[in-house]
């Protein structure tokens, strides 16, 4: 249960990231604390299905979006990729990890003023 609660967690992250909609601002619109967000996101704390609710009226998402087969794959259900093909569990998890750190790294650049560029 607790791999679960992750992978939904990372997944609401990751839509969250995506409609570029910051910790701070989803938790003031669902009436909850930044922490209490930041718990769910990491899977130490489940996500309810009321919060889901808030959460796809917020982000303008389907809540289909928000799960995943656990039968041992992943959907890909991004606006981006609907209708592709679904991949192993491990690797859509571990790609959906290398793609946050890459959005992170990118994020990080973007407010770094680098000099000659």
């Amino acid at each position: 249960m607790e791999n679960e609660l992750k992978v939904v967690g990372h997944r609401l992250k990751l839509l969250r990231m995506e409609h570029n909609v910051s910790q701070t601002y989803l938790a003031k619109e669902i009436g909850m604390s930044q922490t209490n967000l930041s718990n769910m996101e990491s899977g130490r704390t489940a996500v309810t299905i009321q919060n889901l609710f808030k959460i796809r009226e917020v982000l303008g998402c389907k809540m289909s979006d928000f799960f995943v087969d656990f039968d041992g794959e992943v959907q890909d259900v991004s606006p981006r990729r609907r209708g592709a093909t679904s991949v192993g569990r491990a690797e859509a998890v571990s790609n959906a990890i290398e793609l946050e750190d890459a959005v992170q790294i990118l994020r990080l650049l973007k407010a770094v003023n680098v000099k000659g560029l």
